[in-house]
C-alpha cells in the first residue's frame, strides 16, 4: 500500500517505513543544492581503476560522485510511484532549476547526462533523462497513464504546481486522441489532502475508482473527434 492510500499490486524493493529513512539519508550524504541535487555517492577519498569507471575519476566527475541526471529521475519516478511525492518532487525540481541556471550550469536549458562538482552541465546530449523525465512528469506527477487500455488518471501535484486560480493542466496524446486534461484545485489543497471526486471529457462522466479516475478504452475510442478536454476536480 502506497502513502497516499492507493494499493499496488508490485511489492517494490523497499517497505513503505523504510522509504523515508532513505530520503534521509540520501538529503544527508548525497544532497548538494549548489550542483543540481543528488550525487551518486560520497567521496571514497581513494582512486581504484581496477573497480571500473565509478572509482576511475576525480570526486565529482561522471560516475565517481557526479548527479548523474538519469539517476536523479529515476529515484524520482520510484518515489512518486510509492506515494511520496514531495520527496520526488525536491529531485526533479533541484534538476530542473540547476539546468535552467546558465550562470552555474553553462548550458543552453535541458537536461546533461551530469553535473560536476562546480554545478556545470556536461555531455548534453549524451543521456535518457530527459525522456524518463517527462514521461515521470506525465504518467507520475500529473497521473496521467495507461493501464490495460484504459486511461487512468491519478494525480499527485503539490500545491505550489497550481496556479493562482487553483489549476493545472497537461496536453497528451493516448490512443489517437489529443487530450487536454485540467485539473481543478479550488481550495488549493496540497498532496495527500484532495483525491479526485468529479471527473469528466465533455459531459460524459469518467469512472471514479480508489482514488482515481478511468475512461475505458472502449468509451474514448467512440468519441468523436479527436481532440477532447478532460477536467479533473480535486477536493
Amino acid at each position: 500500500q502506497q502513502a497516499d492510500g492507493m494499493v499496488v499490486e508490485e511489492p517494490g524493493t523497499a517497505a513503505d517505513e523504510q522509504i523515508p529513512a532513505i530520503c534521509k539519508a540520501a538529503d544527508r550524504y548525497l544532497y548538494d543544492r549548489s550542483i543540481g541535487g543528488y550525487r551518486l555517492n560520497t567521496d571514497f577519498e581513494e582512486l581504484k581503476f581496477d573497480l571500473g569507471r565509478m572509482f576511475g575519476f576525480a570526486y565529482g566527475e561522471k560516475e565517481n560522485g557526479a548527479v548523474f541526471s538519469h539517476m536523479t529521475v529515476m529515484f524520482a519516478n520510484a518515489l512518486y510511484r510509492r506515494g511520496f511525492a514531495h520527496e520526488g518532487y525536491k529531485a526533479l525540481q533541484t534538476l530542473a532549476e540547476q539546468a535552467m541556471d546558465f550562470e552555474k550550469s553553462k548550458i543552453y536549458p535541458g537536461i546533461p547526462e551530469y553535473f560536476n562538482s562546480e554545478g556545470r552541465g556536461v555531455y548534453h546530449y549524451l543521456t535518457g533523462a530527459a525522456s524518463w523525465y517527462m514521461m515521470t512528469v506525465m504518467t507520475e506527477v500529473f497521473g496521467v497513464h495507461g493501464e490495460a487500455g484504459d486511461l487512468v488518471i491519478r494525480p499527485r501535484l503539490l500545491a505550489t504546481q497550481f496556479d493562482e486560480r487553483g489549476r493545472a493542466a497537461i496536453a497528451v496524446r493516448f490512443a489517437g486522441k489529443d487530450l487536454w486534461v485540467e485539473f481543478e484545485n479550488p481550495h488549493k489543497l496540497d498532496y495527500g489532502q484532495y483525491t479526485v471526486t468529479v471527473a469528466s471529457v465533455g459531459t460524459l462522466p469518467l469512472n471514479l475508482q480508489n482514488g482515481q479516475a478511468v475512461l475505458p478504452r472502449a468509451t474514448l475510442s467512440a468519441l468523436e473527434g479527436c481532440k477532447h478536454t478532460i477536467t479533473v476536480t480535486l477536493d
